[in-house]
Parts: C-alpha cells; sequence; structure tokens
C-alpha cells in the first residue's frame, strides 16, 4: 500500500514539474519571439542613423561603412536568432536550444567588437550608435537568462525572476536613447525616421 502511494505522490510531482516546465518553455519563447522584430527594426534602422545624423556634414566613408556593417550584422544575427526560436517552438530540442545560446553568445561577442572597430567620430553619432547596439545586447541578455535551465541545475539553484521589456517599452526606450532631439532643429527633423512606433 505504502509503494503504491509513493508512486501516486512520485508521479504527481512530476506531472507538476511537466507543467512548469512547459509554462515556462511557452513563456521564454513567446517573451523572445515578442520582441525580436522590434530589435531587428532597430538593427536596420542603426544604418540610416549615419543620413540621419550627418546633417549636412561630410562623412567619412570608412565610418559610414563600419555602421552599416554592424546594421547588417545585427540583422541578420537576429534573423537567425528568431527563425531558431520558431524551429525551438515547433519541435523543442537541446541541439536547437544549444544554437540559441550559441547565436546569443555569438551576437554578444560580434557587435561590441565591430562598434569599437567603427572608431566613429562624429560623438552624437558614436554615442546613438552605441545607446542603439546597447539596446538589443541587454535585451538578447535577458533572453539568455530565460532560457531554462537543465532540469538538474534547476533542482540545484531557483531560478531568479528576470525582467524583459516588451516590445511597447522596447520602442519607448529606443526613442528615448536613439532617437531623442538633440536640439539642432535639422537634425532633429531628420532624426524623426528613425522613431519605432
Amino acid at each position: 500500500m505504502r509503494l503504491n502511494s509513493w508512486r501516486k505522490c512520485v508521479l504527481a510531482v512530476t506531472l507538476m514539474v511537466a507543467l512548469i516546465t512547459t509554462g515556462c518553455s511557452a513563456q521564454w519563447i513567446s517573451v523572445a519571439l515578442a520582441d525580436l522584430p522590434v530589435l531587428t527594426q532597430m538593427a536596420l534602422i542603426i544604418a540610416s542613423l549615419v543620413v540621419a545624423l550627418q546633417s549636412g556634414q561630410q562623412m567619412n566613408p570608412a565610418e559610414a561603412a563600419a555602421i552599416q556593417n554592424i546594421s547588417a550584422e545585427a540583422g541578420r544575427d537576429l534573423n537567425l536568432l528568431q527563425s531558431l526560436y520558431n524551429q525551438y517552438k515547433a519541435n523543442p530540442d537541446a541541439t536547437t536550444l544549444q544554437k540559441i545560446q550559441d547565436e546569443i553568445s555569438a551576437i554578444n561577442q560580434n557587435l561590441p567588437v565591430l562598434l569599437q572597430a567603427a572608431h566613429i567620430s562624429n560623438p552624437t553619432l558614436n554615442g546613438r550608435v552605441t545607446a542603439a547596439v546597447n539596446l538589443i545586447l541587454a535585451t538578447v541578455d535577458s533572453f539568455a537568462a530565460l532560457i531554462p535551465p537543465s532540469a538538474a541545475a534547476s533542482r540545484k539553484a531557483g531560478r531568479s525572476q528576470v525582467s524583459i521589456p516588451s516590445a511597447k517599452e522596447l520602442k519607448k526606450q529606443w526613442n528615448q536613447q536613439v532617437c531623442a532631439p538633440t536640439g539642432n532643429v535639422a537634425l532633429d527633423a531628420a532624426l524623426e525616421g528613425c522613431v519605432i512606433r
């Protein structure tokens, strides 16, 4: 009799863990898939900052190319990340999960290197591009923090709450950090094109 009740208890706990894990899994994927299109839009807009922030000044072609390279790399990386999340949502497996983690690591390595190599001399442009890259990196890092740990790891350590901005909050942060008015009328008019609605 005791063995039978023990089995029922173990089965109940196992089912509860499976339900919690499935719920968390669906949540972390949904959060990422909601934010990734906004991040991809941000990545594409980075290239347009070159045009907006020139404001009649001659731009160094090497700097312009470097910024466009940052934009293109971020766009490619985020599109790949979104594809991996979609693939994992359709068919959750450890291999795809590892690919997601590897891509997040690659983004965290590649974008800062490209930003540093750009050597952007215009302080306004440098500040705006840096803010754009940092916002993308911070959000991608928060995705990584939401990825469920393995079952063994989750038993050893409690999960901490991670707060990821919603798509609406991401847009607000972008508009405040990257597209905020500078006080230069011509430049501010050009920056209207970078605002995400």
